[in-house]
């Protein structure tokens, strides 16, 4: 069992959101006079340093990015950061600078450090560890470009383009009648500032590259150490699921075969009746890869060892649909068909993080098909499972079955045992919570 503590919470609201919004207009070439209304599709990354510690909030500042704008659907919906010190006040809000004007929507932002993978590596190569063959992939990135744009507009500052501390952020693009576009920014002042996007795998064919909203897994141990894989979607009733992965921090990109599940699977859930595809994947490793006292890993041989630390998988579903997994041996270079799992899912967007070899899943979810109706909705809630295959209600988030909360989005600190939690409510604000996790 899992024992969950609130510790934190905030809500970042609209009327923060329009301020910002305002200093912005005062300074643009292409002013507008419509107001913020909505915000939605939210996402948390916790910086990666303790010295504003505070002794009544555990946690290190963070940054919170969502898009915002008049309407979704009206064209002028752009991405801004909230950057939120220790004390739990909110230090800024910043809206980025987004070249993409009269954009039928700018979406699902995502921030991660760049440049985690390369000492992944060298602590692989220094236990004397064999590594993949780490080839460029077939998609180049605008990465490089970034930095050496950061470079000459920040003199003064050393940067170097291995420094872990840069973060990238990746939101998508896109005119109401055209596929989506990727587009990547990169802060490297801790959030404070991030600098014009840019298109982010300007040269193919395929333009919605990188992570779709939720955030990407890092191969921390094994064969495949350093490798970053990011969950892709294609956004639609007949959607599919995908990865990029990279082996070279982002400058490259792979994709891996393309998920969705048989006719025969979808058949046979009997729920997927407003969906058919599968949107907004996530990825979690292979439960049991942490050493425990009910999980020793001594008892592995060093081949299955290496194998368990290969083996990731992917958690989807779509809205009003059952939820699927599909399972990688190879570190998401390719996955299995996807299977069903007993959740059903009431709306869209679902996330998921492990913690002490459980797997949590966070979404308007029920476990009984029979309750899936995304018109009686269900309640926002975090579910527990040992073994990827049963789950059990660990947390409710919001008891308001027909309430607007959504889009969850979770990160896990396993170090200090804290689970960050961030989702939309009503569009009207994006609430973050901040709990403490302990296995009783």
């Amino acid at each position: 069992m899992i024992n969950v503590h609130e510790v934190f919470s905030t809500s970042i609201t609209l009327d923060e959101v329009e301020r910002a919004n305002q200093e912005f207009e005062q300074t643009s070439s292409d002013p507008s006079d419509k107001a913020v209304r909505l915000c939605h599709a939210s996402t948390l990354l916790p910086l990666q340093y303790e010295r504003f510690g505070h002794a009544f909030i555990p946690f290190s500042p963070m940054l919170c990015a969502f898009y915002a704008g008049s309407d979704q659907d009206k064209g002028d919906t752009s991405i801004y950061v909230v950057r939120i010190e220790a004390d739990g006040s909110h230090s800024s809000v910043q809206k980025l600078a987004c070249p993409q004007l009269n954009q039928h929507s700018h979406s699902t932002p995502v921030m991660f450090y760049l440049n985690q993978g390369e000492s992944m590596r060298a602590r692989r190569r220094g236990e004397g560890g064999h590594l993949i063959d780490t080839a460029a992939g077939k998609a180049p990135t605008v990465a490089d470009t970034l930095i050496a744009e950061a470079q000459k507009l920040y003199p003064s500052m050393d940067i170097k383009g291995t420094d872990e501390s840069i973060i990238a952020l990746v939101y998508k693009a896109g005119k109401a009648d055209s596929a989506t576009v990727s587009y990547l920014s990169m802060s490297f002042n801790d959030g404070r500032h991030f600098i014009t996007p840019r298109e982010m795998v300007p040269d193919t064919a395929v333009k919605g590259r990188g992570p779709v909203r939720t955030k990407p897994y890092l191969v921390r141990k094994g064969p495949y150490a350093g490798r970053v894989i990011m969950p892709c979607s294609v956004d639609s009733n007949e959607g599919l699921a995908f990865v990029d992965y990279s082996d070279d921090d982002l400058r490259t990109l792979h994709q891996s075969n393309e998920i969705t599940p048989s006719t025969e699977l979808k058949e046979a859930s009997a729920k997927a009746v407003f969906a058919n595809g599968v949107v907004q994947a996530a990825l979690f490793e292979d439960l049991g890869n942490h050493a425990t006292e009910d999980n020793d890993l001594s008892s592995l041989g060093k081949e299955e060892l290496e194998q368990k630390l290969s083996r990731v998988h992917m958690i989807m579903s779509a809205r009003g649909s059952q939820v699927y997994v599909a399972d990688s041996e190879d570190a998401g270079s390719t996955f299995s068909e996807p299977y069903a799992v007993p959740l059903y899912n009431n709306l869209a967007g679902i996330d998921c993080v492990t913690y002490m070899n459980r797997l949590l899943v966070c979404g308007k979810l029920v476990t009984d098909k029979d309750k899936c109706d995304p018109e009686a909705g269900a309640p926002l809630a975090i579910y527990v499972s040992s073994d990827g295959r049963s789950f059990t209600e660990l947390l409710r988030l919001e008891d308001e079955p027909k309430g607007v909360f959504t889009s969850p989005y979770m990160q896990v600190d396993r170090r200090h045992h804290l689970l960050y939690v961030c989702y939309t409510d009503h569009r009207k604000a994006i609430k973050i919570r901040i709990f403490r996790l302990l296995k009783s």
